[in-house]
């Protein structure tokens, strides 16, 4: 039995009133909720606006669609994400080309971005750049080398609400991009169940998300082509294909009180990570992240690298090995080229990705830890490393 599982939701009081109070109102979808966390996330990221919709893969597909992404264009993002990253272009009619990574963090680079760049035949209209773990990558140069390249850029933030660019800029704040996505699944910072959110600092295209979020539905009566009686309240029109990726009002209630939570919770993250830094340090086999003191981190996971060569050990073994104690771990991520679906068997060209898949691992990172089981979860990983 797992008892400490490699993540977990927080889920306090607070947050069980919350959802109650919507039960109890009878208002279940489309209601002061969804409006009420919006202005929260538009506040704690400083966006001029914030849209909630029903996940993260949703939010990606909004933003790709609305700001043209679509066939014969191309997306350019890391093969070390979830699938969504990529997916949701495809779902656009794009195509995908990976960018190498630093083999040390996972994290695309100006290089690695510049160097696929140079190397593609295909348009690339969109870099998709991913933050993760909650560790940021070098926005100020990124946008730069799109720039050059003349390339929107979208941020895939799911790991980072609450980084920061630097001490004076939020992720989220969309300095260095169009717009920045997160994700509100279960294990996320500011859980929804499921749910994701986008910040912009365009109008247009904000206006156009929230319309194709609820199928295309254009309710304003000015951007009617057809006319209409002065009192059609109950009148619609749809002029672009739009689809149903609402979040409703139990899930925004739910976010809405975590979100309150969201800077003591990675303090207490950082916290948790600098007993694993302490205890872990000294250990041969394994190399810790190389920000362990940084602030500007929002620590959605603690991965490590294990050398399972000069280990002598796979990493199924370690990882079943760990379970055996109780302890919970995973792989962030499969290379997206080495998927079936994207059949890419060039390898060689993304070393950094191959090097940072075949060594990393992550281990138990939520608030629910205490010290205790920090040291407890270090020691058997300790043992099954002599």
């Amino acid at each position: 039995m797992i008892k400490y599982p490699y993540s977990k939701p927080e889920l306090l009081k607070g947050d069980i009133k919350s959802v109650l109070n919507v039960l109890n109102k009878g208002y279940l979808t489309q209601g002061k909720k969804l409006i009420e966390f919006e202005n929260y996330l538009k506040k704690i990221f400083k966006a001029q606006h914030a849209v909630v919709c029903s996940s993260g893969t949703a939010a990606l597909h909004l933003v790709y669609n609305s700001i043209g992404l679509g066939k014969g264009s191309a997306l350019l993002t890391s093969p070390i994400t979830f699938l969504s990253t990529a997916n949701a272009a495809v779902m656009c009619g794009a195509s995908v080309v990976f960018s190498d990574v630093d083999p040390n963090t996972g994290l695309m680079t100006p290089e690695t971005i510049e160097n696929a760049l140079k190397t593609t035949n295909l348009n690339i209209k969109v870099i998709a750049v991913v933050h993760l773990g909650g560790r940021v990558c070098d926005m100020e140069g990124i946008a730069k080398i799109a720039k050059k390249y003349n390339c929107l850029v979208v941020e895939d933030a799911c790991h980072a609400p609450g980084a920061y660019y630097n001490s004076n800029n939020i992720v989220g704040n969309c300095k260095y991009s169009i717009a920045t996505i997160f994700s509100h699944h279960a294990i996320k910072h500011i859980a929804m169940g499921e749910g994701g959110s986008i910040t912009t600092n365009n109008s247009i295209l904000a206006k156009k998300i929230i319309e194709d979020r609820s199928h295309g539905i254009i309710r304003e009566k000015k951007k009617w082509k057809f006319k209409q009686e002065k009192n059609a309240n109950w009148y619609y029109e749809m002029h672009n294909l739009g689809w149903n990726y609402r979040a409703d009002e139990l899930t925004c209630s739910l976010g809405l009180s975590q979100a309150k939570r969201l800077n003591k919770n990675i303090k207490k993250r950082f916290n948790l990570v600098k007993m694993y830094n302490e205890i872990l340090c000294e250990n041969n086999y394994l190399k810790l992240p190389d920000f362990c003191v940084s602030n500007n981190h929002a620590w959605h996971l603690f991965s490590i690298k294990i050398d399972f060569n000069k280990l002598k050990k796979s990493r199924g073994s370690v990882m079943l090995q760990l379970s055996k104690y109780g302890i919970g771990s995973q792989v962030h991520y499969i290379p997206l080229f080495m998927q079936p679906f994207y059949k890419n068997k060039h390898f060689s060209k993304f070393p950094g990705a191959i090097e940072y898949y075949n060594k990393t691992l992550s281990l138990p990172l939520y608030v629910g830890l205490n010290s205790s089981d920090i040291k407890y979860i270090c020691l058997k990983l300790l043992k099954i490393l002599k």
